[in-house]
């Protein structure tokens, strides 16, 4: 009997460790912002999916970002792996993006990221 009890406190006492990881009840974060600490100011104000379009540099494979050059200024966009990029009608990875193609299509923000939901991608504007 005394193994069990002593099981149970070891496994309360790392819960309760776990949980008191942060000010928010251990808990990741919610609505993080860039690395710099501040939001883009091109989509500060986006709520729920919203539309962006631009010129596509910076292609990051490691971190699963790019760089969306807009008329409002550049944005740095995050592809998950529910992410569609369309190219010629066919489906493709980010590793496919090149520099300066043209996208067009849908973002949200995704745990503070501008993150796409679905693009198309042209060689021009």
């Amino acid at each position: 009997m005394k193994r069990y009890v002593k099981g149970i406190v070891i496994i309360l006492i790392a819960a309760s460790l776990t949980s008191c990881g942060s000010k928010d009840g251990g808990e990741s974060p919610k609505n993080t912002v860039g690395e710099a600490g501040k939001e883009n100011p091109v989509t500060a104000n986006k709520t729920g999916i919203f539309e962006l379009e631009g010129g596509v540099s910076n292609i990051n494979t490691i971190s699963n970002t790019f760089t969306l050059r807009t008329k409002d200024g550049d944005v740095e966009v995050y592809v998950r792996a529910m992410s569609r990029i369309m190219e010629n009608g066919e489906r493709k990875p980010l590793s496919a993006l090149k520099d300066g193609s043209y996208a067009k299509g849908t973002f949200k923000k995704w745990d503070g990221k501008d993150t796409v939901m679905e693009i198309i991608i042209t060689q021009g504007k």
